[in-house]
């Protein structure tokens, strides 16, 4: 009888320690989403330059994909200040292996604790030949009487993410679609 129990425990037991494994096997074991493209985002702050002005009545979300010197010299304006030790914009050697997104609204200023949560980038995805960048927008409700041009500015590598559409989807809605 001792040896009965004996066995049914160690089989219960290694049963259980089975179903243990299977499920932690599930949970740290995912498939790996190959879809990710890296990224990072280069605060506005970064480079003595301002987005162009366009009809923000008419498109209220400029996007651009900038992927050289010109590109950039196309949608910034420099913007030197005394003093200020940034550069105007990024090198020419920076747009050899990089690439730029760039998602911008005119909007009322912000005020300083509102500053860093204007935009915020998700993630950049390449599905189908669709680049999508996904980020979140919240709209400033500082009572500032004037207005500013704000951007969120993402920079991913050149390689492998050339060619196709690329689509900017906020707060879950696509506001942008470039061919190219």
């Amino acid at each position: 009888m001792k040896k009965i129990i004996a066995t049914t425990m160690t089989c219960s037991m290694l049963a259980g320690a089975s179903v243990a494994l299977t499920g932690c096997s599930l949970f740290f074991w995912k498939k790996e989403d190959t879809s990710l493209v890296p990224f990072s985002t280069i605060p506005s702050s970064a480079y003595q330059s301002f987005v162009k002005n366009w009809d923000n009545k008419a498109q209220p979300v400029l996007c651009a994909l900038i992927r050289s010197q010109a590109d950039w010299d196309y949608w910034f304006q420099p913007a030197t200040t005394m003093r200020s030790q940034r550069a105007l914009t990024p090198s020419v050697e920076y747009f050899e292996t990089r690439q730029l997104l760039l998602a911008t609204r005119v909007i009322q200023a912000p005020d300083a604790a509102e500053r860093s949560q204007i935009f915020a980038a998700d993630k950049v995805t390449m599905r189908n030949g669709v680049l999508k960048l996904e980020y979140r927008f919240v709209k400033p409700v500082s009572g500032a009487t004037y207005q500013v041009k704000d951007f969120l500015l993402v920079e991913i590598p050149k390689d492998r993410y050339t060619t196709g559409p690329v689509e900017f989807i906020e707060n879950g809605s696509k506001v942008c679609r470039i061919a190219r």
